[in-house]
């Protein structure tokens, strides 16, 4: 559930877990899900999720750690360890 500390909903964020994820996904097949959608920075991707979240969708994301800092810095999840 998304918090409401700044009147922007922050999804918590949680340590990688392939179980959270649909299976057979980019995600649960142990990659980066945020960087695969997102093509212009698919070079920059360290590719070894180290975080699950889920999008504003309510739909099960992974990230690498450069895509935990992004999605950390735009205000979309929070730090790892800072979940409910």
């Amino acid at each position: 559930m998304a918090c409401r500390g700044t009147g922007v909903d922050v999804n918590p964020s949680y340590p990688y877990d392939p179980d959270l994820h649909e299976p057979g996904s980019v995600a649960a097949k142990g990659s980066c899900s945020q960087h695969g959608q997102d093509s212009a920075e698919r070079g920059t991707c360290t590719g070894e999720p180290v975080v699950s979240f889920q999008d504003r969708h309510g739909r099960w994301q992974s990230g690498c750690s450069l895509a935990l800092e992004q999605l950390v810095d735009r205000g979309e999840i929070q730090p790892l360890g800072q979940g409910a």
